[in-house]
């Protein structure tokens, strides 16, 4: 409640802020603030001491995107692990960390921490829509120490669109297989009315699909999703003492999916893999969603300015789901050895008769939790000189607390003839039953300094946690504190007009949970890259290197790992991450015509460096060198097409290399890897009027289908042959 009352308060604070500033009739818009961003402008990003890419509204467009784990293949150093074919639970990963539920990582909306509890739970089952958002950032290197707390990867920040200084609207329409549908609705405005300094933006939008997997008993396995989200922007006028600009976010978000962790064996997957067994028909994952931001950016001085964030989000899930049988076998050695728990798969494929049902037990269970997260951040941009050394001074510091409260319960039920029945059995403890929360306060401090050809930055971060968990089921109370300290620094030389060189070390740190005993170390690292950047007219390429040097690895139990508990967490020891990022986008312009090109490669290479045995199931045996799972050695992208009169063509292709899924060197093992792959994509775009734009997208045009997983419990299929068709209209 007391925090509450602090948030409450740094809102009435800003809001006393803009009501003193000046409210005058002239329309004129000249202020330049804009702290939603992380990287800044284009400008900024070719000069940046650093690594970074932009995903602009454009790029989101040209496929019609949903699926952020399809996006950020446009990215070079982030790996992704698909799971249910349309994005609604991303994996994603960045230069090595573990790509399990996009957990290693710092994710942002508007410069907000967007997951549900990043410092006590960061398992994000969350993640905002990103067809709605604007711009996709991502961040490596040095600057990504000023957005932790999981700086070791680097960070995500997903920008919404503002208000619009004139009345506009949008009707966007999507439909295609699987009776997917997209159906969205954007207007806004900042009405001379109320003096062309308040504006709005409604967005609207509800997606979902019957999905591609078929149940034995002919059920659903698609989803629905609905997104609200409004804002409400005030600025001040051009000629008022301070430049101001204000913003208040309300967002809310559902999902029903009927998704389900069960896969299938190996030479099941061969023979359909869309099928899905009759064990997961009671499967189903609900979900909602709500956040309250209020931010508010002063200039007061024109080298001086000044950034309040204040947010407050909940997020509350409900997944139903297959977790294995009642005091029997684990449902990841029935799906390895079918031939060996032939009882077992046929109750798994709803092969069991009324009068041997009772002799598996299946394990249905309802992990249901609560996540929270509410915060306060101040930032401050300050422009400087020291002789002919210019100073971009940024300094701020963050409060923020979040928890999760689970409570995961179990039922049983048989397998009759297709059908689960329940054993009528209601007295069972629960599986889980905890709270934990999370109190961090992070200081960073930033000096980017411009001295003749070179660009300097030099920063440091600082996080102090407390967290604590209480375990109602042994009636236990565990707490933990932690605090780092993460220098680094990066560099920029302009060699030529065209051509600079760039090189960055920082400390990495990704925290440990409350759940944790003193006995597991936080994951921390020495980072660096170094490169080259290029550019000129419309030619832009990169290449750089990266070497992350691992103390210590960690590893966080999920929910969905077997034999141990939920948020139990296990040390991995030193690991060394290496790769090399390749960047590049031109274009040819010949007559009316115009051919775009764009190219990413990613190399990675990664081993530990001791031997261990973990109690962790991703990890299990582990011997020095052997490599970490889900990090393919290649990945790469290529796209080009033509643009012509109102016509817009592009063609993509997506290459994932082979990657482990244990840990191991030397050849692959067919049943612990999942095989390199190739997708082709296409999307044709037709500008029928300045109003209204006709799109088709093809998505996976060969049909090819692979494992893209086998945790927790056997083969998944990635999506299928997918066709859409889709309109807009602006108006």
């Amino acid at each position: 409640m007391f925090i509450n009352q602090r948030i409450s308060t740094s809102v009435l604070i800003g809001l006393s802020l803009i009501c003193t500033s000046h409210s005058l009739a002239d329309t004129t818009k000249d202020t330049e603030l804009n702290t939603v961003t992380i990287i800044g402008t284009d400008e900024d990003l070719s000069t940046l001491a650093g690594s970074a890419t932009r995903i602009d509204e454009t790029m989101i467009s040209e496929f019609d995107s949903t699926d952020l784990n399809d996006l950020l293949t446009r990215t070079p150093g982030v790996y992704i692990r698909y799971e249910d074919g349309y994005g609604l639970r991303p994996n994603i990963g960045i230069r090595g960390v573990t790509s399990d539920r996009s957990q290693k990582i710092t994710l942002m909306e508007d410069g907000v921490l967007i997951s549900p509890a990043p410092y006590t739970a960061p398992a994000a089952y969350y993640i905002p829509n990103v067809n709605r958002m604007q711009n996709v950032e991502v961040v490596k290197g040095p600057a990504a120490i000023q957005h932790g707390p999981h700086t070791i990867g680097g960070a995500i920040n997903m920008i919404t669109r503002p208000a619009p200084y004139e009345a506009e609207g949008s009707l966007d329409l999507t439909y295609g297989s699987d009776n997917y549908y997209k159906g969205r609705v954007q207007l806004g405005d900042t009405p001379d009315s109320l003096g062309g300094q308040w504006g709005y933006h409604l967005d609207l939008m509800s997606y979902g699909a019957d999905g591609f997997k078929e149940l034995d008993n002919g059920e659903d396995t698609g989803f629905v999703r609905n997104d609200v989200n409004a804002k409400l922007q005030w600025e001040s006028h051009p000629s008022a003492e301070y430049a101001q600009r204000a913003t208040l976010k309300l967002g809310y978000a559902d999902e029903t999916s009927d998704e389900t962790y069960l896969g299938l064996t190996d030479d099941d997957f061969k023979a359909t893999p869309n099928r899905r067994y009759a064990a997961s028909q009671l499967d189903q994952f609900n979900s909602d969603h709500t956040q309250v931001h209020f931010l508010h950016d002063i200039e007061l001085s024109p080298t001086f300015s000044l950034s309040t964030k204040v947010y407050q989000q909940t997020f509350n899930r409900s997944w139903n789901k297959f977790d294995g049988f009642i005091d029997g076998v684990s449902a990841q050695d029935v799906l390895a050895n079918p031939d060996i728990f032939v009882t077992e798969m046929s109750a798994l494929r709803g092969d069991i008769s009324e009068a041997n049902s009772q002799d598996v037990t299946i394990d249905v269970t309802n992990n249901d939790r609560t996540y929270g997260s509410h915060g306060l951040s101040l930032s401050g941009e300050y422009l400087t000189y020291t002789g002919d050394i210019e100073h971009t001074l940024r300094a701020g510091v963050r409060y923020h607390h979040d928890y999760v409260e689970r409570h995961h319960t179990q039922k049983g039920y048989y397998m009759v003839n297709g059908t689960l029945e329940f054993d009528g059995v209601d007295e069972r403890d629960p599986k889980t039953l905890n709270e934990a929360s999370s109190d961090a306060i992070a200081v960073f401090i930033n000096d980017e300094m411009i001295i003749d050809d070179w660009a300097i930055n030099l920063g440091v971060r600082y996080e102090t946690i407390d967290g604590e968990v209480t375990n109602k089921l042994t009636d236990t109370r565990t707490t933990r504190s932690q605090s780092i300290l993460a220098p680094g620094a990066g560099a920029y030389y302009q060699l030529t007009p065209e051509l600079g060189v760039l090189a960055g070390v920082y400390k990495g740190f990704s925290p440990a949970g409350p759940a944790s005993d003193d006995s597991v170390s936080p994951e921390e690292s020495i980072n660096y890259e170094y490169g080259v950047r290029y550019r000129k007219n419309e030619l832009s390429a990169d290449a750089i290197g990266f070497f992350s040097d691992y103390s210590n690895l960690i590893g966080r139990c999920r929910a969905s790992d077997s034999g141990c508990t939920v948020g139990d967490e296990f040390n991995g020891g030193k690991v060394q991450v290496a790769g090399m990022e390749f960047t590049l986008n031109h274009a040819v312009n010949w007559d009316r015509y115009r051919f775009p090109i764009e190219v990413v490669y990613t190399y990675t290479e990664s081993a530990f460096q001791s031997s261990f045995q973990s109690g962790f199931s991703q990890w299990g045996v582990v011997d020095a060198g052997d490599e970490l799972p889900y990090l393919p050695k290649h990945q790469a992208r290529f796209s080009s097409g033509v643009e012509f009169d109102r016509w817009n063509i592009i063609g993509a292709v997506r290459h994932t290399g082979t990657a482990r899924e244990v840990p191991g060197q030397g050849s692959y093992a067919d049943d612990s890897s999942t095989r390199a792959h190739t997708l082709f994509d296409l999307s044709l775009a037709w500008q029928a009027t300045n109003t209204l734009q006709a799109r088709l997208i093809g998505e996976n045009l060969t049909d090819q289908q692979v494992i893209v997983s086998r945790r927790p419990f056997g083969a998944r299929p990635s999506q299928p042959l997918t066709v859409k068709a889709a309109v807009r209209w602006d108006f």
